[in-house]
């Protein structure tokens, strides 16, 4: 297997070379707790976000879980995907952050790997991620926003019952229906 380590050094080397100062560069900032439940990925949807360091910089989680029946059997196919980011405050004002936000996903899904009527067989399909996005966070009223974001990400897909694994990349983007959201309830900050 042929593994390509430029798009992961390039994304390395974005996140190091990019100034830790730019969240000085506020006007204002949103009046908001530190800690919110809510999301960043549809895929991961149960998580938050705690901001720290004058919330300048933060901290996003996530967890998806899911089960969908197998095609072939009276079975569940199972997959879970956890999230993690880096928001990073580029620019403030009033009622918005322009955040520069790295991340992690990892993806693991079972995959039917038998046919009746052999006993049922499954393997794991994983996918890890590296992304870099630029995201919006607008407070509709303190405490409560909604964001969208935009970027490039790295893939390496490792398919069930072994083989090859492929890299990739691609540009990220979501449309209204991905926008995801936090609800921030305490932790100082106001």
């Amino acid at each position: 297997m042929k593994r390509n380590a430029t798009p992961i050094l390039a994304f390395v080397a974005i996140f190091c070379m990019w100034p830790l100062s730019v969240g000085a560069q506020t006007d204002s900032k949103p009046t908001h707790y530190n800690f919110g439940l809510g999301f960043h990925s549809i895929d991961a949807p149960l998580g938050g976000r705690f901001w720290f360091m004058q919330q300048k910089v933060g901290i996003d989680f996530g967890l998806g879980l899911r089960s969908t029946p197998a095609p072939s059997y009276d079975e569940d196919l199972t997959g879970w995907a956890v999230e993690l980011g880096v928001p990073i405050v580029v620019k403030s004002w009033d009622k918005v952050h322009i955040l520069f936000r790295p991340g992690f996903i990892y993806d693991s899904q079972e995959v039917e790997m038998s046919d009746p009527p052999d006993p049922f067989a499954t393997d794991d399909r994983t996918t890890v991620a590296l992304t870099a996005e630029l995201e919006a966070e607008v407070f509709i009223v303190d405490n409560f926003s909604v964001s969208a974001s935009h970027g490039i990400g790295y893939f390496d897909v490792d398919p069930a019952g072994g083989g090859d694994g492929e890299s990739s990349w691609s540009t990220l983007g979501a449309d209204f229906s991905h926008i995801g959201f936090h609800y921030y309830f305490f932790g100082g900050g106001i």
